[in-house]
This record gives C-alpha cells, sequence and structure tokens, in this order.
C-alpha cells in the first residue's frame, strides 16, 4: 500500500475516496497519526492508501478533483 493523498479533514478525505471508488481503485483512509485524535473524528485529517498497482492512476484522478493548497490561500 502506497499513500496517494493526505487531507486536513476525514470529510476531505472521504470526498476523494469516493472519487477513487467511482474509479474502480479500492482504497483505504488511515487515520492522521500525527494529532493522536480518535480515527473516527470528522475534523481529523486523513491518508489515502492505494494498492502499488493503482497508485499511478489514484494520483492522477485526485490531481485533477481535489482542491490543491493554492486554492485554501
Amino acid at each position: 500500500m502506497v499513500e496517494v493523498g493526505r487531507f486536513d479533514t476525514r470529510s476531505d478525505a472521504e470526498a476523494a475516496r469516493s472519487l477513487l471508488a467511482a474509479a474502480g481503485i479500492p482504497c483505504v483512509l488511515a487515520p492522521n497519526q500525527a494529532t493522536g485524535t480518535h480515527p473516527t473524528d470528522p475534523l481529523d485529517g486523513a491518508h489515502i492508501l492505494v494498492a502499488d498497482a493503482d497508485a499511478h492512476d489514484a494520483t492522477a484522478i485526485l490531481s485533477h478533483h481535489t482542491p490543491t493548497q493554492q486554492d485554501h490561500q
């Protein structure tokens, strides 16, 4: 498994997971270990992990459909 996305909120990560699922790419959400909060906290960040074989496609999908840091400034 390889990380293809890191999100500040769990809800952003869930939205990205939905995009990958719609494209047929299985993924796993891993809680943001840096915050130490409960993994079900909707404000806690999360990382999206996919199989190595899906990493390229998943990265391309997420780069076209999720906000960048510049979008938040």
